[in-house]
């Protein structure tokens, strides 16, 4: 018999006929992946008040979600705008109606820097920006202005040895910064990547050298202020004490993009609400719906969710709770820490091994996974469900992969 119209349903999806809000057991095809609205206030109420209190400016990584909904709640919280990481990005930021966009990342592609050029031709308040790290950079920006007769607005990239991209010394930074300044570019000040650091006091004398070097460029930068762009979601407490001394006139544009939705690994584990708890906390937002399908031998279970549907990157998932039969009358049972764990995750099946304490899983439970590393999760989405904390489905969000 075929299957219905209305019953066939993107990833994450339910029925149209489902009716909202509804419990996520009731009607959502498993597995799925849902966002709690509590933990998405929070985090963005938490953030935008540090950076408030700090003096910075705010523009979360949409790469991490992709999802516009969730970069205009943080907008209407107060951020500056958004910071993404390709040009393709940057479009769906446009299209959505946000046209504050930082390109964190360098953009050789004389297509989308053309399109980046003409931003402020289409709208005279858009305030739209990349990062260059090289005289071959600074050739296409230009190549590109002339192309569309446009302004290409980029900050010089100041890196680290065995570091991702940017130039490698304060020198090179200050050259380029003249070159850049002398093509014609519009540099607006400089910007830097801490998170490939191992700690905070690297990432703390790193941050300080790359405000060294945006002084010494500033006579290079038009109009009354510059900007300095940092920040992963690990060692943010780095940005603000070595900034501290900035003078009035150079804004720092913070980028962390995973605190929005925290995780419970990698991110969990590193957060600088840890080192720094009176500064604030934040909540793993996101959990990963899956029902059990095999219990072939004692303390093995297997569950219908794997790579295609979880992240395991920088960390394999951790069983939050257990719901008994997998109904939404079932009361969740939270099993003792290490009761029940991951062990390995094929394509589409979880091994999960049960020790002392474990709840007895039975085919048709339902399993409630916290991730690891929120960014290569959202992408396998394509929509997402944010719930209540009881588990009703209030609305749900797209992702633009």
């Amino acid at each position: 018999m075929p299957i219905a119209p209305a019953t066939v349903t993107a990833k994450g999806a339910w029925s149209p006929a489902a009716p909202t809000p509804h419990h996520v057991l009731d009607d959502a095809h498993l597995p799925v992946m849902t966002l709690r609205a509590s933990a998405l206030a929070h985090n963005t109420a938490v953030m935008q008040a540090y950076v408030d209190r700090h003096g910075l400016l705010f523009a979360p990584h949409m790469k991490t979600h992709m999802a516009p909904e969730l970069a205009a709640d943080q907008i209407a919280a107060g951020a500056w705008g958004v910071t993404v990481a390709s040009v393709q990005q940057a479009m769906v930021a446009w299209e959505h109606g946000v046209h504050r966009i930082l390109v964190a990342n360098e953009v050789l592609d004389p297509a989308g820097l053309a399109w980046l050029a003409s931003r402020r031709s289409v709208d005279h308040g858009a305030d739209v920006f990349c990062c260059v790290d090289s005289t071959a950079g600074v050739a296409a920006g230009v190549a590109a202005q002339e192309a569309v007769d446009g302004e290409l607005h980029v900050l010089v990239e100041v890196g680290f040895p065995g570091g991702r991209t940017g130039v490698r010394s304060p020198a090179e930074a200050r050259d380029l910064a003249e070159r850049t300044h002398a093509a014609g570019l519009v540099l607006r000040g400089v910007s830097g990547y801490e998170g490939g650091l191992p700690g905070v006091d690297a990432a703390r004398t790193y941050v300080a050298g790359v405000l060294a070097v945006a002084l010494a460029v500033r006579p290079l930068v038009p109009g009354p202020r510059a900007l300095l762009s940092m920040g992963g979601s690990a060692w943010f407490d780095a940005v603000v004490d070595a900034v501290t001394a900035r003078p009035d006139d150079l804004d720092v544009l913070l980028r962390s993009g995973a605190s929005l939705v925290h995780d419970d690994g990698f991110y969990a584990e590193r957060t600088p609400f840890g080192r720094q708890p009176a500064e604030g906390s934040l909540r793993a937002a996101i959990e990963v719906w899956g029902r059990v399908t095999s219990c072939p031998e004692p303390g093995l279970a297997f569950v219908a969710v794997g790579k295609r549907d979880i992240s395991f990157d920088e960390g394999l998932p951790v069983v939050r709770q257990v719901r008994p039969g997998g109904t939404a009358a079932a009361a969740p049972v939270l099993p003792p820490p290490g009761a029940v764990t991951v062990t390995r995750l094929d394509d589409q099946h979880c091994y999960l091994a049960s020790g002392d304490g474990a709840p007895t899983l039975t085919p048709g439970d339902v399993v409630v996974f916290g991730i690891s590393h929120p960014c290569t999760v959202f992408d396998k989405w394509r929509q997402v469900h944010v719930l209540d904390d009881d588990d009703t489905v209030v609305r749900t969000i797209a992702t633009w992969f």
